[in-house]
């Protein structure tokens, strides 16, 4: 209750402006859970004669805080927060007073200050000091609210004695005396005033100024007083007159400053070495080396990064380990970039030409004058400048020596990509080692060993960021009971990690809020919708659609916020946050901005699917994407496969998050882009080690659209959900989940997808050795796509049953079927379906007796893969060519070919695929005579067989037997 008095309900301001109702919500408030009765209320509000309405102004004050509560809580706040009893009111809420934080927070820096810890006092008085918003409780009347604005006055007189205390002991001198002279002119009759506007004048070199101060107050004493001045005052003027070191104050609460008071010729003003520094020793070593070279070529090193990534305190670091290089002295300026007005470079050059003797009559009040005196000052001087956190390049410049040795440290939140000539130097968050060393300066050794896994749930909650380890390391070590399980349990929890991340008046919201209040409205609007995607991170031309701006606007956006180290950059292009960082983001948010939220995901998923599309339309000419959702948004366009394939890659994970949110989401617009996508994909191709997270979400998709009682959707989610299983998990109960919806999709009349269910049937059989069963599947495929008139899916058709006649070693129609589906893929330019045609026209070929021109096929097909772009096609035509080389005689020559087979199908995670491919590797390692690795190979195929339930015959060794028999052959699938 600093300032203007503010009523907040939780996160809502209370709208109550009416003066008296205000300070009778104040006495209750002072006074939570006690009954105040009616008298005292009274009395607090007219004093001894209360009018004769006073009871009826009372119940009708009561009846309005009542409605506020219901309005900003729920149905029947009103009496259950504020409650009558007998004879009066009670308030029945927790409170929280700024007064209660400020007081604590003088005590605090007192005890500080007292044992030495001058930085940590002038950090609590600083957020005192943020706390005190103009005069204490303006406008409320009634003798309550005066013997409460006298309290709050005398508190604030204790703050200024202790923060001017302190700012003489950090040797801030200059800044000391325009704030002592502000305090004398406001209360001319105090005495301390006057005593410490003397000592920090007398310690700027100003002695004539400060012997001044003490007439001056002696006259107005005298004059408006009839008084002496008292002895403290006497005795500090006649310590000035001798040249003796200076007091502060009277008692020895308040110590001298051990800082020479005679003229800053030589400044020495740095903060504390860190204590416990840790990690970024390469990087210490290297620029405290460019700092300590001696030369006349000045060295500026910009240290810049987000906030709390410890930039303040590397500087700091390296400025103690050379300061011995620099005989002319160091100083340090805070710049205050991210205060709300940070400082004017008029009043840093005063402050830095001051340093270094020249008085403020001295200095020019031009401030390009100024500029041009601050660098002949310090033109020749071996001089360390800490610059510490500057908003930006035009705050700095002016500080910044013209030429000489003068050696410069700046730290910025800021990138200060335009500061030339400058090392750059952005600071990233600590190694997982170098996080675990951190936290065990803080907290012993033992407890962290202890609970290991706790410690290390703890390091990746606070994102190695130093400031967040700096908190929780405090708090344990403050807590030597506390077990590490629980405070990483209570750190998991997103919704309140950033409550948990604070002790005292340090916390890593604050931290961030101090640069977020710098931005602008467009750019806070995007810093807060980028921050709802659950996306790892997002490409520009996403995010665009996501804030529906074009996509030079959009990077301009995103790098303006990475130069401000809001968010970081991994690649040019792309865009993500610091864990942290977005939980922040996403806390700030305002009601307009989490009401857009919805819009932008739509606009983000549309932006996905018209990319799937367009990689569709390259990839696979002749599928068709007319049978998705239709879009709005252009997508992201490719020129050639391998683009494509790096895409889907990249893409993958955001993606999946991307389901998530929607399957959360009330909107079922939105679910149908977000099925159609994942369906698009699977078409495609798509295969990964991600295919798992991809089922359960679609799963849950499915459910969600069934609730909105969207059939054609809740079918198309099971269907992908299904292929995803298949193809990711070798699931064979996924069948089952492909012929309901097969039989919902036709049902709806949706043939492109009652196809995928068919082709997907078919390879769901053959997984388990039901070839002929297969065979129906693949061949009704092949018919609905001739009935739908999509050559492509008739093409792959005739590729699926070409493997599965392979399977069943029905080689004459293996053959047939394969050039049916070579002769449709070269119709409509289909690389991957070209791939599939030629091997298996290969494997076909090989058992008819051609092996030379098995093998060229294959390679052919190798060589389309490779083109193609698709590494699970490339690994399934490498796992032919294997054993196609195999039988032809050459088992050293197929080695190479299998094992590069299982690398292909091991990094998409295609599960059956990588079986057979391992059984060929099996059997090529033995054929030639690599008994070893054979070995090896058949305990890892053992494993896998049994982990999906293919197990099947081992595979003979003998070299015209190594085409694994049906137990173990494999069909094909569009969706693999």
């Amino acid at each position: 209750m600093l300032g203007t008095v503010e009523v907040w309900l939780g996160s809502q301001q209370l709208d109550i402006a009416a003066p008296q109702l205000l300070a009778m919500l104040a006495m209750l408030a002072a006074e939570p859970g006690r009954t105040l009765s009616t008298t005292q209320l009274a009395t607090g509000l007219w004093a001894d004669h209360p009018p004769k309405s006073a009871p009826s102004v009372l119940r009708n004050h009561v009846l309005a805080l009542r409605r506020q509560f219901e309005a900003h809580g729920h149905a029947g706040a009103g009496t259950e927060w504020l409650d009558s009893t007998r004879g009066g009111y009670r308030l029945g809420l927790p409170v929280e007073f700024d007064v209660v934080d400020v007081e604590g927070l003088i005590a605090g820096a007192e005890s500080d200050r007292r044992s030495g810890a001058i930085d940590e006092a002038s950090a609590k008085l600083a957020a005192a000091q943020q706390l005190w918003r103009g005069e204490p409780l303006i406008g409320l009347s009634g003798p309550w609210a005066e013997r409460e604005r006298a309290r709050l006055s005398r508190l604030r007189y204790a703050l200024h004695e202790v923060a001017m205390a302190v700012a003489l002991d950090l040797g801030r001198h200059s800044a000391a005396v325009a704030e002592l002279e502000a305090l004398v002119a406001a209360e001319p009759h105090s005495e301390r005033w006057h005593e410490l506007l003397m000592v920090a004048l007398h310690r700027s070199g100003r002695r004539g100024e400060a012997l001044e101060v003490y007439r001056n107050a002696r006259r107005v004493l005298a004059d408006d007083l009839g008084l002496d001045p008292g002895p403290q005052l006497v005795r500090l003027h006649q310590q000035i007159l001798s040249a003796e070191s200076p007091v502060t104050g009277a008692t020895n609460e308040m110590p001298p400053a051990e800082t020479d008071f005679g003229p800053a010729r030589v400044p020495m003003q740095l903060p504390p070495d860190i204590a416990d520094f840790v990690g970024r020793e390469d990087l210490t070593f290297e620029l405290a080396e460019m700092l300590d070279v001696d030369s006349e070529l000045r060295p500026v090193i910009a240290i810049t990064g987000l906030g709390g990534v410890g930039k303040t305190t590397l500087a700091v670091h390296l400025a103690h380990r050379v300061r011995k290089r620099y005989p002319d002295g160091v100083l340090y300026l805070d710049l205050g970039g991210m205060d709300e007005h940070p400082r004017s470079a008029d009043m840093l050059l005063a402050v830095a030409l001051r340093a270094f003797g020249i008085e403020p009559g001295e200095q020019p009040a031009d401030l390009a004058e100024r500029t041009a005196l601050w660098c002949n000052t310090i033109a020749s001087k071996h001089v360390l400048l800490v610059l510490d956190n500057a908003r930006d390049v035009e705050q700095l410049t002016p500080l910044l020596p013209g030429t000489g040795p003068a050696g410069v440290l700046v730290t910025s939140r800021s990138s200060l990509a335009e500061l030339f000539g400058a090392r750059l130097v952005p600071l990233d968050v600590l190694t997982q080692d170098e996080a675990w060393t951190l936290l065990e300066r803080m907290v012993p050794a033992r407890r962290l060993s202890a609970e290991p896994d706790a410690a290390h749930e703890i390091l990746r909650a606070c994102g190695h960021l130093p400031v967040s380890l700096r908190i929780v390391g405090a708090r344990l070590s403050s807590r030597p009971t506390w077990r590490l399980t629980a405070v990483a349990e209570r750190l998991a929890d997103e919704r309140g990690r950033l409550a948990e991340l604070a002790v005292g008046n340090t916390s890593v919201e604050l931290v961030f809020r101090h640069s977020y209040r710098q931005l602008a409205p467009e750019l806070a609007r995007a810093f807060v919708l980028i921050a709802f995607s659950d996306a790892p991170d997002l490409p520009v031309a996403a995010i665009a659609a996501l804030l529906d701006r074009d996509t030079a606007d959009a990077e301009r956006l995103c790098e303006t916020l990475v130069d401000l180290s809001m968010l970081l950059t991994p690649e040019r292009g792309r865009y993500r946050y610091h864990d942290l960082l977005r939980l922040f983001a996403r806390e700030v948010a305002d009601p307009a901005q989490q009401r857009e939220w919805p819009r932008a995901l739509r606009r983000l998923i549309d932006f996905y699917l018209a990319s799937a599309k367009n990689m569709v339309e390259l990839r696979d000419p002749g599928v068709g994407t007319g049978y998705y959702a239709a879009t709005s948004m252009p997508g992201q366009q490719f020129t050639d496969e391998r683009q494509c394939a790096v895409w889907a890659m990249t893409e993958r994970f955001g993606i999946v998050a991307l389901y998530r949110q929607v399957a959360d989401l009330p909107d079922a617009r939105t679910r149908t882009l977000a099925v159609d996508l994942a369906l698009s994909l699977a078409v495609g191709g798509d295969a990964g080690e991600h295919l798992p997270q991809v089922a359960q979400v679609l799963e849950a998709l499915s459910r969600a659209a069934e609730d909105d009682g969207d059939q054609r959707t809740m079918a198309r989610a099971q269907l992908a959900a299904a292929v995803a299983r298949l193809v990711g998990m070798a699931d064979l109960g996924a069948g089952r989940t492909l012929r309901h919806a097969g039989a919902v999709l036709r049902e709806l009349g949706d043939r492109p997808a009652a196809i995928i269910a068919e082709q997907m049937l078919g390879t769901a059989m053959a997984y388990q050795e039901k070839v002929d069963v297969a065979v129906e599947h693949f061949r009704r495929a092949i018919e609905l796509g001739r009935q739908h008139g999509n050559q492509w899916s008739e093409g792959m058709g005739w590729g699926t049953l070409a493997r599965a006649y392979c399977d069943a070693r029905r080689w004459s129609e293996a053959v047939a079927a394969a050039e049916q589906a070579l002769f449709i893929a070269r119709l409509v330019g289909s690389l991957r379906l070209e791939s599939m045609a030629l091997h298996e026209l290969g494997f076909a070929t090989l058992h008819r007796g051609d092996p030379v021109r098995a093998r060229e096929l294959c390679e052919r097909a190798v060589d389309v893969a490779r083109r193609d772009g698709r590494r699970h096609q490339e690994g399934w035509a490498l796992a032919r060519l294997a054993e196609v080389v195999l039988y032809s005689g050459d088992a050293e020559g197929a080695v190479p070919v299998a094992a590069e087979a299982v690398r292909a199908l091991t990094e998409v995670s295609a599960t059956v695929r990588r079986l057979r491919a391992m059984r060929v590797y099996h059997s090529a390692l033995t054929a030639a005579g690599r008994a070893e690795e054979a070995e090896v190979m058949q305990c890892k195929i053992a494993q896998l067989s049994r982990r999906i339930g293919l197990a099947g015959p081992e595979s003979p060794s003998s070299r015209r037997s190594i085409v694994v028999s049906p137990s173990a052959a494999l069909a094909s699938s569009p969706c693999e």
